[in-house]
Protein backbone atom coordinates (compact mmCIF):
# COMPACT_ATOMS: atom_id res chain seq x y z
CA UNK A 1 0.00 0.00 0.00
CA UNK A 2 1.17 3.41 -0.78
CA UNK A 3 1.42 6.34 1.66
CA UNK A 4 -1.33 7.87 0.28
CA UNK A 5 -3.91 4.87 0.20
CA UNK A 6 -2.77 4.15 4.14
CA UNK A 7 -3.78 7.80 4.54
CA UNK A 8 -7.13 7.51 3.27
CA UNK A 9 -7.48 4.53 5.03
CA UNK A 10 -6.74 6.33 8.38
CA UNK A 11 -8.72 9.90 7.44
CA UNK A 12 -11.48 8.57 5.61
CA UNK A 13 -14.85 8.73 7.96
CA UNK A 14 -16.40 5.15 8.58
CA UNK A 15 -19.50 6.22 5.89
CA UNK A 16 -17.09 7.50 3.29
CA UNK A 17 -17.97 10.92 2.86
CA UNK A 18 -15.30 13.03 4.46
CA UNK A 19 -11.58 12.78 4.09
CA UNK A 20 -9.62 14.65 6.38
CA UNK A 21 -6.19 14.88 5.67
CA UNK A 22 -4.94 18.37 7.05
CA UNK A 23 -1.55 18.68 7.32
CA UNK A 24 -0.05 15.79 6.47
CA UNK A 25 1.98 17.59 3.50
CA UNK A 26 1.36 15.21 0.63
CA UNK A 27 2.77 17.14 -1.79
CA UNK A 28 2.04 17.28 -5.58
CA UNK A 29 2.91 13.70 -6.13
CA UNK A 30 0.62 12.59 -3.02
CA UNK A 31 -2.37 14.52 -4.10
CA UNK A 32 -1.82 14.15 -7.85
CA UNK A 33 -2.01 10.29 -7.12
CA UNK A 34 -4.80 10.91 -4.32
CA UNK A 35 -6.82 12.19 -7.65
CA UNK A 36 -6.35 8.59 -9.05
CA UNK A 37 -8.24 6.94 -6.30
CA UNK A 38 -11.52 5.07 -6.62
CA UNK A 39 -12.37 5.43 -3.19
CA UNK A 40 -12.69 9.47 -3.44
CA UNK A 41 -15.79 8.22 -5.63
CA UNK A 42 -18.36 8.40 -2.15
CA UNK A 43 -16.63 11.34 -0.85
CA UNK A 44 -18.42 14.70 -0.35
CA UNK A 45 -15.70 16.87 1.98
CA UNK A 46 -12.14 17.12 0.74
CA UNK A 47 -10.55 18.48 3.61
CA UNK A 48 -6.66 19.19 2.43
CA UNK A 49 -5.54 22.42 3.68
CA UNK A 50 -1.46 22.61 4.56
CA UNK A 51 -0.42 19.91 2.20
CA UNK A 52 1.52 22.02 -0.03
CA UNK A 53 -0.19 20.81 -3.54
CA UNK A 54 0.30 23.50 -5.35
CA UNK A 55 -1.33 24.23 -8.82
CA UNK A 56 -0.46 20.73 -10.03
CA UNK A 57 -2.00 19.09 -7.18
CA UNK A 58 -5.19 21.00 -7.34
CA UNK A 59 -5.42 20.44 -11.32
CA UNK A 60 -5.22 16.98 -10.66
CA UNK A 61 -7.97 17.31 -8.43
CA UNK A 62 -10.27 19.58 -10.72
CA UNK A 63 -10.21 16.96 -13.38
CA UNK A 64 -10.49 13.83 -10.88
CA UNK A 65 -12.55 11.53 -12.50
CA UNK A 66 -13.76 9.95 -9.27
CA UNK A 67 -15.13 13.38 -7.27
CA UNK A 68 -18.50 13.52 -8.71
CA UNK A 69 -20.09 13.51 -5.44
CA UNK A 70 -17.55 16.70 -4.09
CA UNK A 71 -19.54 19.37 -2.44
CA UNK A 72 -17.16 20.90 -0.08
CA UNK A 73 -13.16 21.37 -1.11
CA UNK A 74 -11.03 22.99 1.92
CA UNK A 75 -7.44 23.32 0.29
CA UNK A 76 -6.49 26.87 2.72
CA UNK A 77 -2.56 27.15 2.69
CA UNK A 78 -1.54 25.40 -0.28
CA UNK A 79 0.23 28.17 -2.37
CA UNK A 80 -2.12 27.61 -5.17
CA UNK A 81 -1.64 30.22 -7.41
CA UNK A 82 -3.41 31.35 -10.89
CA UNK A 83 -3.08 27.91 -12.74
CA UNK A 84 -4.48 25.98 -10.18
CA UNK A 85 -7.60 28.60 -9.46
CA UNK A 86 -8.39 28.62 -13.18
CA UNK A 87 -8.31 24.74 -13.39
CA UNK A 88 -10.92 24.35 -10.80
CA UNK A 89 -13.18 27.63 -11.87
CA UNK A 90 -13.34 25.81 -15.35
CA UNK A 91 -13.42 22.51 -13.98
CA UNK A 92 -16.33 20.51 -14.78
CA UNK A 93 -15.31 16.97 -13.44
CA UNK A 94 -16.65 18.28 -9.98
CA UNK A 95 -20.80 18.79 -11.07
CA UNK A 96 -21.75 18.92 -7.26
CA UNK A 97 -19.42 21.37 -5.23
CA UNK A 98 -20.63 24.48 -4.03
CA UNK A 99 -18.24 25.42 -1.46
CA UNK A 100 -14.75 25.55 -2.13
CA UNK A 101 -12.78 27.46 0.52
CA UNK A 102 -8.94 28.67 -0.81
CA UNK A 103 -8.05 31.15 2.11
CA UNK A 104 -4.28 32.10 2.64
CA UNK A 105 -3.02 30.88 -0.82
CA UNK A 106 -1.51 32.82 -3.55
CA UNK A 107 -4.19 33.66 -6.19
CA UNK A 108 -3.68 36.56 -8.07
CA UNK A 109 -5.93 38.73 -10.48
CA UNK A 110 -5.98 36.15 -13.37
CA UNK A 111 -7.68 33.26 -11.32
CA UNK A 112 -9.38 35.63 -9.26
CA UNK A 113 -10.23 36.53 -12.47
CA UNK A 114 -11.45 32.88 -13.94
CA UNK A 115 -13.72 32.31 -10.98
CA UNK A 116 -15.98 35.81 -11.68
CA UNK A 117 -15.95 34.51 -15.66
CA UNK A 118 -16.80 30.78 -15.01
CA UNK A 119 -19.95 29.59 -15.37
CA UNK A 120 -19.28 26.62 -12.87
CA UNK A 121 -19.47 29.95 -10.32
CA UNK A 122 -23.31 29.63 -10.86
CA UNK A 123 -23.35 26.69 -8.27
CA UNK A 124 -21.32 28.27 -5.33
CA UNK A 125 -22.58 29.21 -2.24
CA UNK A 126 -19.90 29.65 -0.32
CA UNK A 127 -16.05 30.96 -1.93
CA UNK A 128 -13.32 31.65 0.33
CA UNK A 129 -10.43 33.51 -1.61
CA UNK A 130 -9.47 35.87 1.78
CA UNK A 131 -5.69 36.18 1.85
CA UNK A 132 -4.90 35.55 -1.82
CA UNK A 133 -2.77 37.66 -3.53
CA UNK A 134 -4.93 39.74 -5.89
CA UNK A 135 -5.25 43.10 -6.40
CA UNK A 136 -8.24 45.59 -6.95
CA UNK A 137 -8.37 44.06 -10.36
CA UNK A 138 -9.21 40.74 -8.89
CA UNK A 139 -11.36 41.98 -6.26
CA UNK A 140 -13.22 44.18 -8.75
CA UNK A 141 -14.52 40.80 -10.58
CA UNK A 142 -14.98 38.86 -8.02
CA UNK A 143 -17.41 41.30 -6.64
CA UNK A 144 -19.52 42.08 -9.54
CA UNK A 145 -19.55 38.67 -10.96
CA UNK A 146 -22.76 37.49 -12.33
CA UNK A 147 -21.49 34.36 -11.88
CA UNK A 148 -21.26 34.81 -8.38
CA UNK A 149 -24.15 36.92 -7.71
CA UNK A 150 -26.31 33.98 -5.73
CA UNK A 151 -23.39 33.10 -4.01
CA UNK A 152 -24.03 33.23 -0.22
CA UNK A 153 -20.87 33.46 1.15
CA UNK A 154 -17.82 35.21 -0.91
CA UNK A 155 -15.26 35.99 1.55
CA UNK A 156 -12.88 38.17 -0.37
CA UNK A 157 -11.14 40.60 1.55
CA UNK A 158 -7.61 41.08 1.15
CA UNK A 159 -6.10 42.19 4.65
Amino acid sequence: MSKIDDLIKENLLEDGTILLLRDKYIGIRGCMELATKEALKSVKQLIVPGNQILDEGLEALAESPHLENLELLNINHNDIGDDGAIALANSESLPKLKIVTMFGNVVGDTGAQAFANSPQSKKYVKLDLFKNQYTEIGYKALTESENLKNCEELEVYRD
